[in-house]
């Protein structure tokens, strides 16, 4: 008994000598030129170009400018998301507390010296 590998070995096999039996068929006649890639299909792709390229070109600059506008987007994100966490982290950080503060002798005032002038 044949396992199911076996079978569509065969069947690929049938496939294959029927394929080559109908282009062996269509070789005898007589073609002179193509009628898919001839003189008028190749005169049409030649106007075709340019219309394409534009679209390609103009297609090119939109993605280009939407880019730019998107980066520019994620850096004002990320600039929020850094403002956002950091308040975050400063709300619910222990607190720490600030040192005593130093408190430092007054320098002496200065005596005024006062010059008495004798006539």
């Amino acid at each position: 008994m044949a396992s199911n590998y076996e079978k569509v070995i065969l069947a690929c096999m049938v496939l294959c000598c029927l394929v080559a039996l109908v282009r062996c068929e269509d070789e005898e006649q007589d073609v002179a030129e193509g009628r898919t890639f001839g003189h008028h299909f190749l005169k049409r792709m030649s106007f075709a170009v340019v219309p394409a390229a534009f679209v390609v070109g103009v297609i090119t600059t939109l993605l280009s400018a939407l880019t730019v506008v998107s980066m520019k987007g994620l850096g004002v994100g990320v600039i929020l998301l850094v403002l956002a966490v950091s308040q975050i982290l400063a709300r619910t950080a222990a607190s720490v507390p600030l040192p005593p503060p130093i408190a430092y002798a007054a320098p002496p005032a200065p005596v005024p010296i006062l010059y008495h002038k004798d006539w």
